[in-house]
């Protein structure tokens, strides 16, 4: 793939959009869209063997309330690593004394760069929350069964916490 030109379209708080013009892998010239995204930084805070916890928060696009894991987008620079401590931290009060990296993956590789890191975050110690200003947030903490029940039910509409929390159990699952 080749980019012939790119055009500036539009420039928001956590993305920007292209126009660009292309020479394809198929040698073909088209036109795409991109969604130009610094990625996020999504983490599983499991207080312990059977207790995990998750967030509910309103999400304009999806225009209700999904109960989520909690998540953050990396700022320029970040290491996707200390967005999800910080974002741990800011979102539900805790810091993690242990962290494991479970899963990446793209959440929509057609039209946009948003890369997803997903964290285990266990070892949890209580600190104070320091939510963003468009962050109304409930934390709630379920048993794992509930969760698996959650899922079963189609209660988690969230990609970014439908492959974490599935990977997750696969490897619960697995030990």
């Amino acid at each position: 793939m080749k980019l012939l030109k790119r055009k500036n379209i539009y420039k928001g708080y956590c993305f920007d959009l292209f126009e660009d013009q292309v020479i394809w892998v198929n040698g073909k010239q088209l036109d795409r869209a991109l969604i130009q995204h610094p990625g996020i930084s999504v983490m599983l805070p499991v207080l312990d063997s059977d207790r995990l916890i998750l967030v509910k928060q309103y999400r304009y696009g999806a225009q209700t309330h999904l109960w989520e894991i909690p998540a953050g987008t990396i700022d320029v620079g970040e290491d996707p690593l200390h967005c999800a401590q910080r974002e741990l931290e800011e979102e539900i009060g805790y810091q993690a004394k242990s962290w494991k990296p479970i899963v990446s993956a793209y959440s929509s590789p057609h039209y946009s760069s948003e890369l997803i890191h997903a964290f285990i975050a266990e070892d949890l110690v209580k600190t104070q929350n320091n939510l963003d200003d468009d962050e109304v947030i409930e934390v709630k903490v379920f048993k794992n069964d509930e969760v698996r029940e959650m899922l079963n039910q189609g209660q988690i509409k969230d990609a970014k916490t439908l492959i974490t929390l599935l990977s997750y159990f696969m490897q619960l699952d697995k030990s």
